[in-house]
């Protein structure tokens, strides 16, 4: 405890920091703010959220980090996580937990995707992490990556809200009203997975890919249910790389891509320019990172597939994704019976 003198007045200030407890709390003048951080293991890409939470029960995101560790290289439906990879995206999560702690934070949650459900090796990759960095990994189910990126990206929506979240593994939908989650599902599509197991390069494996996702799209009870959404939001690098790209946008802008409307003509449209550059091509195009060149084509094609089947006109973008949402799974958990 300090104290020190201001106006007349004697203040104290406390900070309570417990190492290897479950947060970090800091009382300034009677104010109570819980500093959180968000490990999220992707397939693709290895992810930092870290917020802060006052007194009105609001987080205010402090810092967002990634890195592209492709941690699902050469990944297929029977997934093995190579030495490669798991050592790359081993040092991008003990470099964000050292961040985060730099931060000012000791709440470090840590979860993992697609590829750590799927991976042979996943539950040893989850202990790995937890032996560098005295963090546990939770790896979520296809229903709760649906349910946490819902919660991220609509909040509570006055309407009827489907999120779509392409990953680099899978990709999952999810409608709801409100907090009240309907439908949730999980499909094996993503951009990482489509781009090792259908030629991108050319119109016969673009088709055979949109083939692929219509049968699965078929092999569920969505259409009927999905006629009931009045807002459709897109999350994931794939669509907010979409968003940067047709913005033109030289240096990634969160508040240009947040709330960005496409249109299904124009991912149609990108869709088969994107198709026709050869991977420098894509390397040097304006709003697209360059480790997302060799997968962009494949996301888009998921994309195009979603919105040809579901006959959605536009969809809206949002920056605010499953990271976001996993910022409240201490409180928030989905009901597993649906």
């Amino acid at each position: 405890m300090q104290a020190c003198e201001a106006d007349g007045a004697r203040v104290f200030i406390y900070c309570i920091s417990f190492p290897f407890a479950d947060y970090f709390t800091v009382l300034l003048f009677g104010r109570r703010i819980i500093m959180r951080a968000i490990i999220d293991i992707g397939t693709n890409s290895v992810r930092l959220l870290v917020a802060e939470k006052d007194d009105k029960e609001e987080w205010k995101v402090l810092k967002k980090d990634l890195r592209s560790t492709r941690l699902g290289e050469g990944m297929t439906d029977k997934a093995f996580i190579g030495k490669g990879p798991r050592e790359r995206t081993l040092k991008a999560i003990e470099e964000f937990t050292a961040t985060a702690r730099l931060e000012g934070t000791s709440e470090i949650f840590a979860y993992g995707t697609s590829i750590m459900r799927d991976a042979a090796n996943g539950a040893e990759f989850s202990d790995e992490v937890t032996a560098a960095t005295g963090i546990p990994v939770r790896i979520l189910s296809g229903k709760e990556e649906a349910y946490y990126s819902y919660i991220g990206a609509a909040g509570t929506p006055s309407v009827v809200t489907s999120v779509v979240d392409i990953g680099g593994g899978s990709t999952e939908m999810c409608m709801g009203f409100g907090t009240d989650i309907g439908i949730r599902h999980s499909f094996h599509l993503g951009c990482v997975r489509c781009s090792k197991q259908f030629d991108t390069t050319t119109p016969r494996g673009l088709a055979e890919l949109k083939k692929h996702c219509f049968a699965l799209f078929r092999n569920t009870d969505l259409m009927e249910s999905m006629k009931n959404v009045k807002r459709w939001i897109g999350v994931g690098g794939t669509v907010t790389s979409l968003a940067a790209m047709l913005q033109e946008l030289e240096v990634y802008d969160s508040s240009k891509v947040q709330d960005y409307v496409i249109h299904q003509e124009d991912v149609n449209r990108m869709l088969k320019y994107l198709s026709s550059l050869s991977y420098d091509e894509k390397c040097h195009l304006t709003g697209l990172m360059p480790e997302r060149a060799d997968i962009i084509v494949a996301g888009v094609a998921i994309l195009d597939s979603l919105m040809e089947y579901f006959a959605l006109p536009e969809i809206m973008v949002s920056d605010r994704d499953l990271s976001e949402g996993l910022l409240d799974a201490d409180v928030l958990h989905p009901n597993e019976s649906r």
